[in-house]
């Protein structure tokens, strides 16, 4: 409950943004409050709007916690405040919008509920995940429900009208909710405004209910929607999938004839064996362009079919990939082609992709083009104080009315942080995982764990890791895709090392003294990609490249790194740089210090261990763990009984 007069001045920068019908990009330090200042402006302005033009706001976000708590924790505080201090009559009214697949078919449910019942004691045990579906719309608030169990049960693409239950679904009595005149807020993620802006343009029923003002949270993570949205595939799998489809229908022939063309599609385009895990650009080759043209003649043949001859649905799907072939065989410079691959059950699964040249096009076609009043906000969309890459990024730069401010946090880093950069010391032809390992085993025993290393790459994360597992004294935690228990785990141990990388680089949260050593081992660059690649051709020499593209991208990843390390007012911590390119006399020294707050600069271990003694109390330093904890375990059998010495 503090005052913040950072928070407040973005607060009147949302709301004129809003009066002035223009855009915005705001970006907001940790801990500034953001959320409720987009709140904030957001309900003033729909109060001061006639009623005949009073419509909903939009807030989209890249996260599912983000949305729970808007809507659980934020909403509901704000009203509460509005209405006691006579602001509003009524408590702000916001609905959750999401996808149909993610929501309970009430016929389909009970249809899997008989099918259980029949077949016997061998599948009673997933009856209580089905009844607790008869309760919760809503599949996401179903950890317990197997994925499996999600798609039979899922409110399926197209919805009949003439379904028995129609008129009286939760889904259907959802929608109508949604839709309704109390609805002042919508929240969704940004692949859902994407695809109601599709639907708009298209001429589609839209996916929202019409509204007046857009807020983009977490805006950094709008780009890569935009390219996720916007990429066409022919993927090996589906064409896989659609086989198994035809087989099961007894359409036998047809299934032949996929299934032959899939197979040259898949020996056309085989990985070669030195392929890098990378995307590479797809290179036409006699191979590839007889198999696209055999596919397209396949599929043809099997569309040839009577409708009713076919399963469900699949003609539509073979249609799409017969229209994406041409895109394929041709040579339009509007777009990016590539190949990826990826393992699969028995084999090396094959996608052909390509992506708009123009995303930043796209993203004005889909939103700015409406002229409707729009808040992007983050804490990472300036680089320095700059936002121009953003801008571009964004497609903001070509006449969009636009404002821009950067709001620093209001922690004092000055006082409770310190940036650490080694002395070099790297030994003679001592490899780079060597002198990482060495770095991060002097600093964690500095700080006596309570350490969180970010690394680039998951296979460096992963050869590090097997050099200090046995070394430290102290559980040292490896969290690789997908591992979120390990995350609790590091959380309850009192001062543990976790190894994390991807998305741990932004959207964690460890307050207090869970994490007062961050380590970064690399430089956070872009992975180098098709799209990087043909973006490079616009510029007339390597360095512009990377000065204009490349480096700001680092720096605002580095700043969502950063952002781990101090969360709350009286955080305090020590954030390494291993890298040696960052390290003063460094080519990328000063973008680094550009990138991120003022505070003090440290270059010796001894600074290191001044900083912990001056700012954490005897009680941090304690348990010292015993040397004799066997590290190589897994991190559910440690225990503090057994392993911590007081």
């Amino acid at each position: 409950m503090n005052v913040r007069e950072g928070q407040i001045r973005l607060c009147h920068a949302m709301l004129d943004t809003l009066f002035g019908r223009d855009v915005a990009l705001c970006d907001a330090g940790v801990g500034l409050g953001k959320t409720y200042a987009y709140l904030v402006a957001c309900v003033l302005w729909q109060l001061q709007r006639p009623r005949p033009m009073q419509r909903p706001v939009v807030i989209s976000t890249a996260s599912i916690t983000l949305q729970n708590a808007i809507l659980e924790e934020y909403i509901p505080f704000l009203s509460d405040a509005l209405i006691q201090n006579g602001y509003i009559q009524a408590p702000v009214c916001a609905v959750l919008r999401k996808g149909k697949e993610r929501f309970v078919c009430d016929v389909r449910l009970l249809i899997r509920q008989k099918q259980i019942t029949a077949r016997g004691k061998r599948f009673r045990k997933r009856a209580p995940a089905l009844q607790e579906a008869r309760q919760c719309l809503d599949l996401d608030r179903l950890p317990n429900l197997p994925r499996h169990e999600r798609r039979l049960i899922c409110v399926p693409s197209r919805c009949a009208r003439s379904c028995i239950a129609h008129t009286d679904c939760r889904y259907r009595q959802y929608l109508k909710a949604s839709n309704g005149p109390s609805v002042t807020i919508q929240v969704c993620n940004h692949n859902y405004l994407l695809a109601d802006a599709a639907h708009r343009k298209n001429g589609w029923t839209p996916l929202l209910k019409d509204y007046q003002a857009l807020v983009i949270d977490e805006a950094h993570k709008l780009p890569e929607t935009v390219r996720q949205m916007n990429t066409r595939r022919i993927c090996s799998a589906e064409l896989l999938a659609y086989e198994k489809l035809l087989t099961a229908g007894h359409c036998g022939l047809s299934a032949q004839k996929l299934r032959a063309v899939t197979r040259e599609f898949l020996a056309a385009f085989a990985p070669p064996e030195t392929k890098a895990e990378r995307a590479i650009p797809l290179k036409q080759t006699k191979a590839g362009t007889a198999a696209l043209q055999h596919l397209d003649k396949a599929i043809g043949e099997i569309l040839k079919q009577r409708p009713e001859a076919m399963p469900r649905g699949l003609r539509g799907k073979l249609s799409a990939v017969q229209q994406l072939i041409p895109l394929f065989l041709g040579t339009d410079s509007t777009f990016v082609r590539y190949l990826t691959w990826q393992r699969e059950s028995g084999g090396t699964g094959v996608d052909l992709c390509a992506v708009p040249f123009d995303l930043p096009k796209c993203l004005t076609s889909a939103l700015w083009n409406e002229q409707k009043p729009a808040i992007l906000t983050s804490g990472t969309l300036a680089a320095g104080e700059d936002f121009s890459h953003t801008e571009k990024r964004m497609g903001l730069d070509r006449g969009t009315p636009l404002r821009t401010l950067k709001v620093l946090s209001p922690f004092d880093y000055e006082k409770n942080c310190m940036l650490y950069f080694p002395e070099s010391r790297r030994r003679k032809s001592e490899p780079e995982e060597e002198r990482i390992a060495r770095q991060i085993e002097e600093l964690v025993c500095a700080a006596n764990g309570h350490t969180l290393v970010l690394f680039t790459s998951y296979d460096q994360m992963g050869r590090v890791y097997e050099k200090l597992k046995a070394k430290l004294p102290l559980p040292v935690l490896q969290l690789r895709r997908n591992a979120q228990s390990y995350l609790q785990q590091f959380k309850q141990l009192p001062n543990a090392v976790l190894f994390a990388s991807g998305a741990c680089w932004e959207g964690v949260d460890f307050p207090g003294d869970m994490v007062s050593l961050l380590v970064i081992p690399r430089l956070p660059f872009p992975v180098p990609d098709p799209l990087g690649e043909a973006l490079r051709t616009q510029y007339g020499d390597l360095h512009s490249y990377i000065q204009t593209e490349i480096v700001p991208e680092m720096q605002i990843k580095l700043r969502q790194g950063f952002g781990r390390a101090i969360r709350t007012e009286t955080d305090s911590g020590v954030v390494a740089i291993l890298d040696p390119r960052a390290a003063p006399g460094g080519r990328y020294h000063r973008a680094v210090l550009d990138a991120l707050p003022e505070m003090p600069v440290g270059a010796s271990l001894r600074a290191v261990r001044k900083f912990y003694r001056k700012h954490k109390s005897p009680e941090y330093f304690l348990p010292k763990l015993s040397r004799e904890v066997d590290l190589s375990c897994e991190p559910s059998v440690l225990s503090r009984k057994s392993k911590v010495e007081t």
